[in-house]
């Protein structure tokens, strides 16, 4: 089934479709998720678990900022946790949860943006642990106390969380926003072979004086992060993770990209690409990672900067060349389009007959009049060699009754790739939950 989470509290906060029709196999209770001044979903995952002995089954876990909810396949609700009281030390709650994810242990896994790591059980929802990401960082020569915190996904890999955090100092004002660091985190989520601690997570490693090195976390810009980071794990081992933030040049800030490596449990920022883009320009949404050619799209809302083999890169990145959004659809040559821009992450795929990557995404036309048309679009480059973008097709994600694209902001959701049983067998199609005009899938 394909799950569906809708912010309105006018509407079920959950809708599971039918990949095969598209048909409604059930809604959440109006009453779960809700929260002011509108659901807010923070993150769904799907697991299949098996429970006391018995053959495995599918399960579904959602938050908000309200609560942690859990259902069984068919949509019948198992437990359900107010925020509020998931940690007896945060009763005023412990933030937005973003996203949900599995560790190795078997554990429900979350970062929120109060600054909390939190594990719960998958059966019942109680707290297995929970910890507050306190600690120092050094800017500009000066220790500064406060807690680390994310608006992003965590990365889990086995037992181990990598967190795109932000800082905020404990005396408001202390740090300028503008200087702010942004790090990666590394969190152990287990403590293997600590005599009663097995269970903890492990605390992040505390600096005394400036100039203390941390192996569970490394700088990679100022500011803020911006879009969630991908990663992937090298034959030998080793994690890397690519990260957006900001770098400060001439009085300006412009969006950097890092690649980080962990090896061993200790944390070092291999590379580090400062994107020329023009004043007002960043990256807004997550970058994409084709693992097997090592190609990493970096999206602003005007350009999108695709770096090639980022395994083996190091030092200084000069920016790649950026490939106007103008070019990965066709209806950028129409009198009636002023311009065009990347409005939601990509979800990317392969061609293995032509060693092309695919990529998908929300694009947006704004007219000369002003007003803003999304349209999914499909477009390809070739794996390796010259980047040559080419426009596949695309689709408008709001419709007159006459059948005309209509104004509207489209998704700022990522696209989910599925397949299913077609009539020729097994076959391929998307699946898209836009903002105001309801849930598309196409074959």
């Amino acid at each position: 089934m394909a799950l569906c989470a809708y912010s309105s509290p006018r509407r079920p906060a959950l809708i599971a479709y039918d990949y095969q029709d598209g048909s409604v196999l059930w809604t959440s209770p109006m009453e779960d998720l809700q929260g002011f001044p509108g659901r807010i979903p923070g993150g769904i995952v799907m697991a299949s678990m098996k429970v006391a002995g018995k053959p495995p089954k599918n399960y579904v876990f959602a938050v908000n900022p309200a609560e942690f909810v859990a259902y069984d396949a068919e949509g019948k609700r198992l437990w359900k946790r107010a925020n509020n009281q998931v940690v007896i030390e945060a009763p005023q709650g412990i933030g937005l949860p973003v996203s949900l994810s599995f560790n190795d242990s078997k554990e429900l896994v979350c970062a929120t943006t109060g600054g909390w790591v939190v594990k719960l059980s998958p059966i019942d929802g109680h707290t297995i642990d929970a910890y507050y990401m306190s600690t120092s960082v050094d800017v500009e020569g000066q220790l500064h106390r406060g807690a680390f915190f994310t608006w992003k996904s965590p990365i889990v890999i086995g037992d181990v969380m990598y967190v795109l955090a932000e800082f905020a100092p404990d005396v408001y004002g202390s740090l300028p926003h503008l200087i702010s660091p942004v790090h990666i985190i590394r969190i152990e989520l287990v403590q293997r072979g600590a005599a009663g601690r097995s269970q903890k997570i492990k605390p992040l490693s505390q600096p005394t004086r400036v100039g203390d090195r941390c192996s569970d976390r490394v700088l990679i810009g100022l500011n803020r992060g911006r879009g969630s980071p991908p990663a992937c794990v090298a034959p030998d081992g080793r994690v890397l993770i690519f990260a957006p933030a900001h770098a400060l040049r001439d009085g300006r800030l412009f969006p950097t990209v890092a690649g980080v490596e962990d090896e061993g449990g200790m944390l070092t920022r291999r590379w580090l690409s400062v994107l020329e883009v023009p004043r007002g320009d960043s990256v807004h949404s997550a970058p994409a990672l084709h693992g097997r050619s090592g190609s990493l799209f970096v999206t602003t809302s005007r350009n999108i900067f695709l770096f090639r083999d980022v395994r083996s890169l190091e030092g200084s990145v000069p920016s790649p060349q950026p490939i106007a959004s103008e070019k990965m659809v066709s209806f950028a040559t129409s009198p009636r389009v002023a311009r065009v821009a990347v409005g939601s992450p990509f979800a990317v795929t392969f061609d293995g007959d032509r060693d092309d990557i695919v990529a998908y995404t929300n694009f947006r036309a704004v007219s000369n009049a002003g007003q803003s048309y999304s349209f999914l679009g499909a477009f390809s480059v070739p794996a390796s060699g010259p980047v040559r973008p080419r426009p596949l097709w695309n689709r408008p994600l709001a419709i007159t009754l006459a059948g005309s694209p209509a104004p509207g902001p489209g998704t700022v959701g990522q696209v989910a790739l599925f397949r299913y049983d077609g009539e020729a067998g097994r076959s391929t199609g998307l699946i898209v939950n836009t903002v105001f005009t309801g849930t598309y899938i196409m074959k």
